[in-house]
């Protein structure tokens, strides 16, 4: 977009401009008599969604160029609510009309004629090419290239830290112990036994690269089971075989690949569950047992992967306890009993993880006294306001601030991540003054509101703004590159291993896609990879066909994404699952039709 009025979106005055508006009059003219005789809920909606995306375009905007959000200019609330009544028709026509997504090939209770029994798909049971392992195969040998690419794989961001915890024998709370035991483990096996890092790298990636595209295939046949075409089960294979974030993340030693796919099996077992159990007939049938097993068993692994998971689980969780509550009399006898199966299996994972992270933490004596992870909006919402408004604090108020925030990591504030600074922050100090830094935060902030939300605008308007572009780590200096105009992708790999690229032009490629702005300013293309963009589409086929099947399945997601708004910073790995929940988008639409 071009530079334009810095109180709204960035409007060109290029030809386009005038294409485009003739065309949307062209469209109104089709859209808005439609409008007129929606119903009133969905008129509500429309526009209250409207609200919501033309909020985040013209915030996220301005914050894109200036770091900020000047709240006190009328021009940008004007410019929000013009934007969102024009977009309301086209949200609403958009809901009426998505007719032709023809995914599943049945009814779910359709009968067979000649038997009188429940029919599976027919892409179910006869084609050869689409069971677990196939798929399984698949998807892994489309994802070899970049392997072999990028060999021995992406050790990056906090491997190495993982790495060292492990020989050192010095481990802390602050990465996940599973992951940190079997990512350092085996790296540091391979190392003893004198094959060398890069092998004790590479037989890491590959086994991960084995447990994500199993997981994939597990999605693959789940979605076949809910009676998806052939064709689409086709798309969905080539889309997590080749769509780049898939492959790339694969073979990235970060947890977040792994956190993603327990997550996504969670997810999808889940609507197993809701789909299969049949409350009237069996206690529990064959099919649902294996599912729950599936469903404890990826819920506790992706909660223990990362610590946000564990509170989108738990809200979650509370969210349907709610639902069910208020609800119960409403519901069948059958949904109720599902209902209540659920939130068992959700307690017991809960418990499970509970269970499993203490016995870690004995056996490997882990040390648990940082509080930063948890506290890193206030850390960053008090280092905005002593960067830009120093008045704010008396000078009793200052030495407090400095006492848990030392000065030279004060100056460290950076409004778009919050790594430097919150490394700075004294647990110990904080430990025995709780109450003081509350009391310091609330009072500061009661002083410099707007300067709290423009610094947690920083660290995730990026989430929800579609043309944000990823350069959080812009300057960092890494062990072969500097960041500069993109940090989309964490390409390197760090010591103890090294880069042997096999195939030089497709490193080539990745480098590109990670470390420029490349993909990020190709026109359409770039929303594909926008986490702003993917979240808007997820947003809007929550609003707009939001039931009460998918409805668990659809908060899971939802809340992780909310307590990713409470992070350090905004980055592609943290929000993945926006894009590995996109094959179910179609099912649920169509489903939410047919009620």
């Amino acid at each position: 977009m071009a530079l334009g009025d810095a109180t709204g979106i960035r409007y060109s005055n290029s030809i386009l401009s005038v294409m485009l508006f003739i065309l949307l009059l062209m469209l109104g003219r089709i859209v808005c008599p439609i409008f007129a005789k929606v119903d009133k809920v969905w008129k509500i909606k429309a526009y209250i969604f409207s609200t919501l995306i033309s909020t985040a375009l013209h915030i996220g905007a301005e914050y894109e160029f200036y770091d900020g959000v000047d709240f006190a200019k009328p021009s940008l609330y004007i410019n929000t609510i013009c934007l969102a009544v024009a977009m309301a028709p086209f949200v609403a026509y958009l809901w009426r009309k998505p007719r032709g997504l023809n995914v599943i090939e049945r009814d779910e209770n359709e009968m067979d004629k000649a038997t009188g029994k429940t029919s599976e798909p027919k892409s179910f049971r006869s084609s050869t090419l689409f069971n677990f392992f196939y798929i399984w195969a698949i998807i892994f040998l489309f994802w070899m290239p970049v392997f072999f690419a990028l060999y021995p794989g992406a050790f990056v961001y906090d491997a190495t830290e993982e790495y060292v915890e492990v020989i050192s024998r010095q481990f802390t709370m602050h990465h996940p112990l599973l992951h940190v035991l079997a990512l350092g483990g085996i790296v540091h096996l391979f190392e003893y036994i004198g094959a060398g890092a890069n092998l004790g790298i590479a037989v890491y990636v590959l086994l991960q690269m084995l447990v994500m595209s199993a997981a994939l295939s597990f999605v693959v046949r789940s979605l076949q089971m809910w009676g998806v075409t052939k064709r689409y089960a086709f798309i969905t294979v080539l889309f997590f075989s080749i769509f780049p974030l898939f492959p790339l993340y694969a073979v990235c030693t970060a947890k977040d690949g792994l956190f993603t796919v327990f997550l996504l099996v969670s997810i999808v077992s889940m609507g197993n569950i809701i789909r299969s159990t049949d409350a009237e007939k069996e206690p529990v049938s064959t099919t649902s047992m294996s599912d729950m097993v599936i469903f404890l068993v990826s819920s506790t692994l992706m909660m223990m992967l990362r610590n946000n998971g564990l509170y989108a689980y738990t809200a979650t969780a509370l969210i349907i306890v709610i639902v069910f509550i208020v609800d119960r009399r409403h519901r069948s006898a059958s949904s109720n009993r599902i209902t209540a199966r659920l939130l068992i299996l959700m307690a017991l994972s809960i418990v499970l993880l509970l269970g499993s992270t203490r016995i870690l933490k004995l056996a490997t004596g882990a040390t648990d006294g940082e509080h930063q992870e948890m506290l890193t909006v206030p850390i960053q919402q008090l280092a905005r306001t002593y960067t830009y408004s120093p008045e704010a604090f008396t000078p009793d108020e200052e030495a407090l601030l400095k006492a848990f925030i030392p000065e030279d990591y004060l100056t460290t504030y950076s409004p778009r991540i919050s790594d430097v600074l919150k490394s700075g922050f004294d647990n110990q100090y904080y430990e025995s003054h709780r109450a003081l830094f509350y009391k310091l935060w609330l009072t500061i902030g009661a002083r410099r509101p707007i300067t709290y939300l423009n610094a947690h605008l920083g660290t995730s308007y990026g989430y929800v703004y579609p043309d944000a572009l990823n350069n959080v780590y812009k300057g960092n200096t890494m062990n072969t590159f500097t960041y500069t105009d993109s940090s989309y992708f964490g390409f390197e790999t760090e010591p103890p291993g090294t880069r042997e690229s096999m195939l030089p032009a497709l490193e080539f490629l990745i480098e590109k896609l990670s470390l420029d702005l490349f993909q990020q300013k190709c026109p359409v293309l770039s929303m594909l990879f926008a986490p702003g963009f993917v979240f808007w589409v997820f947003f809007f086929v929550l609003v707009g066909y939001v039931d009460r099947k998918n409805l668990p399945m659809m908060l899971l997601v939802l809340m992780t994404f909310a307590t990713v708004l409470l992070g350090p910073t905004t980055l592609v790995r943290y929000v993945l699952i926006l894009w590995y929940i996109t094959p179910l988008y179609p099912i649920w639409i169509k489903e939410a039709e047919r009620k």
